[in-house]
């Protein structure tokens, strides 16, 4: 060791006590770290005199702005770059910010002009000694056997990524660029605290669906002691404005006790705020507006319950001071799917919803629960078509039929016409006698003998009750369980789309309402198809994330397994909201923003992040109470 190097020594081990009161004495006349000064004095030389490293010494740099939202400056001692694939922006963060700057909050830093700024975040925060010696010394290991090295004798390190940059308009609000500038060094570095500049930065509109406060770390940003809200755009009467959010898909993935169904019981009372949309009626032409129709798949009989208001909330100011929607929703009804050997869930007031075997006419699909040969499935869609092809309609719509006594078509009647038409079957559609007996296998199965046809207010009948402008359709599946529940949900969902987006034979209440489908659970629906009924109602599923706008038909799926979902609806979502997740879940689903992909497994109850069409992923905190009846 060098002689100048051990009289070092000596001297902090005989005079810490002096030295570090003398240190801080320095710290409060000048407002500046001493971290800092002592960068700018030493010669960074190792243990052995020798060069360490080749950043220049940082000096000091004296702010005029003292408040507290100063953070620090940016670092002159290390490269800045902004580039088109990445950015280099550090921070030296002042000695008494060090408690007040966290992963996540937002900065700002001024350029030359006087009307552009740099807005980032703080992406990673580090600290680094500014003595020439470091923890991989004997001369540090003598040191700290005598005394513990305190915070002051490091430099604590911001690293930024800038999201884009801000330029001030005439009327004091800033509009956003992308980042093709790079910040002066020492340039003074502020945390941002005004909403104007955080709504610009971020892509976040004013106003629209509230989704939660904007948040860091689990706590609220405050602008003058206010929570700035996060909404998703969704204006509806404008037909060349933006895309609503409600048509461009929705997905609220979280695992069980994170706060999963009551962020989406807020989020879908958001959209029933009497918000029309454009539709274009399918027979006339005629424009109009309408309110939408919320139709929810409910596994766990929690929905109903938004129609009856929260009786403790508490504090509603911010709930009206933001236009946040709250209260009992005034139409909602509940719809119970009639289903034979199971035990319907009782509401006090509920109609049936009975799935009528009719609707397999233009969806033989529904009856393939299995993969099946190209020649079987050739077969039995054949069987099918000759089967409603006995069948009339009306000037009114009605089945009529000479050959049978039945006065609709349904499935026990489809059997017994399959068992009596065999032979004129198998010679009309050349159906050898092994291929006909795997039809009758595939058509005599016990879920579709519970489904088809088990009660009152078939699902045509009602349309204009469960597709109504402006309701809340219910539909519980608590009592229904496996191939049963499967039939029943995917046979609605698949009604629904095909009049979405089909030109012929169209239900017009379906096709002329704005109408949002919520399916909790939706991995058990829409997952990977493994069978031709899944693959039927998927495929329909991807046309409908595509073309959502199109068909004023907006999918909100709620769900603890996103990985299920299918690849190709899960890309196609625009707006996704991942509560906390364990992290296998985090690693398997490629829409999680890669900067919260370790915190989400450690969020808490309500804690999630938000990425939204043409907005940066932001961390929210949603609400501590239900907007409606929540237990």
């Amino acid at each position: 060791m060098s002689d100048d190097l051990n009289d070092r020594l000596d001297s902090i081990l005989d005079d810490e006590a002096d030295s570090s009161t003398e240190s801080e004495t320095d710290d409060q006349q000048s407002g500046t770290s001493n971290a800092d000064d002592s960068q700018a004095t030493t010669n960074d030389t190792g243990d052995d005199g020798a060069h360490n490293g080749d950043r220049l010494p940082e000096r000091t740099v004296r702010s005029t702005t003292t408040d507290d939202d100063t953070l620090g400056h940016v670092l002159a001692s290390e490269e800045i770059h902004v580039g088109r694939t990445d950015h280099q922006v550090n921070t030296f963060v002042r000695t008494d910010g060090r408690s007040a700057v966290r992963v996540g909050d937002y900065v700002q830093i001024p350029y030359p002009d006087g009307d552009s700024e740099l807005f980032a975040v703080t992406d990673r925060l580090r600290y680094e000694p500014y003595t020439e010696f470091d923890d991989k010394t004997d001369t540090h290991n003598r040191i700290s056997s005598q005394a513990a090295l305190d915070e002051a004798e490091y430099v604590l390190v911001a690293e930024l990524d800038p999201l884009s940059i801000l330029e001030r308009t005439s009327d004091e609000t800033f509009e956003q660029g992308v980042v093709d500038r790079v910040p002066k060094p020492n340039a003074p570095v502020r945390l941002t605290r005004d909403e104007a500049r955080l709504r610009a930065g971020l892509g976040i509109p004013d106003s629209g669906v509230f989704a939660g406060w904007l948040s860091v770390g689990g706590d609220p940003v405050e602008v003058d002691g206010n929570r700035v809200p996060y909404y998703l755009s969704n204006p509806g009467v404008d037909d060349d404005g933006d895309a609503p959010a409600v048509f461009r898909h929705t997905l609220v993935a979280g695992s069980t006790g994170k706060g999963k169904t009551q962020f989406t019981k807020n989020l879908l009372r958001q959209y029933l705020d009497g918000t029309q949309y454009p539709v274009t009626a399918h027979d006339t032409g005629e424009r109009s507006r309408k309110r939408l129709n919320l139709v929810v798949f409910d596994p766990e009989d929690e929905y109903a319950q938004m129609a009856d208001a929260n009786e403790e909330l508490a504090d509603l100011d911010p709930l009206h001071q933001h236009g946040i929607e709250y209260g009992a929703v005034d139409d909602l009804q509940v719809f119970v799917p009639q289903v034979a050997r199971t035990s319907p869930p009782g509401f006090e007031k509920s109609k049936e919803l009975t799935i009528p075997f009719e609707i397999v006419r233009e969806r033989p699909q529904l009856l393939m629960p299995f993969g099946g040969s190209p020649v079987t499935r050739g077969a039995l869609r054949d069987c099918v078509s000759s089967y409603f092809g006995s069948f009339d309609r009306d000037e009114d719509g009605a089945w009529t039929t000479e050959e049978r006594p039945v006065g609709r078509p349904q499935y026990d009647d489809f059997t017994d016409y399959v068992d009596e038409e065999t032979d004129s079957l198998q010679n009309v559609h050349e159906i050898n006698t092994n291929t006909m007996s795997a039809v009758k296998r595939r058509i005599d199965r016990r879920e579709f003998d519970q489904v088809f046809d088990t009660g009152t207010g078939h699902l045509p009948e009602i349309s204009s009750q469960l597709f109504r402008g402006g309701r809340v359709s219910v539909i519980p599946t608590s009592h229904l369980r496996g191939r049963v529940d499967t039939l029943t949900v995917l046979s609605i969902l698949s009604y629904v789309i095909d009049n979405k987006i089909r030109d012929y034979q169209v239900d017009s209440a379906v096709r002329d309402t704005p109408i949002l489908l919520a399916v909790d659970e939706a991995h058990n629906y829409v997952s990977s198809p493994e069978t031709i009924r899944e693959e039927y109602v998927v495929e329909r599923a991807r046309r409908t994330v595509k073309q959502g706008r199109k068909y004023r038909l907006g999918l909100c799926l709620v769900t603890q397994n996103p990985q299920d979902v299918d690849d190709d609806i899960l890309t196609q979502i625009n707006t996704n909201v991942f509560l906390g997740m364990k992290s296998r879940v985090v690693e398997s689903v490629p829409s999680v923003p890669k900067q919260f992909a370790r915190d989400l497994p450690t969020f808490d109850r309500g804690q999630a992040v938000v990425q939204a069409p043409d907005v940066e992923p932001v961390e929210v905190e949603g609400l501590d109470d239900c907007l409606t009846r929540h237990e």
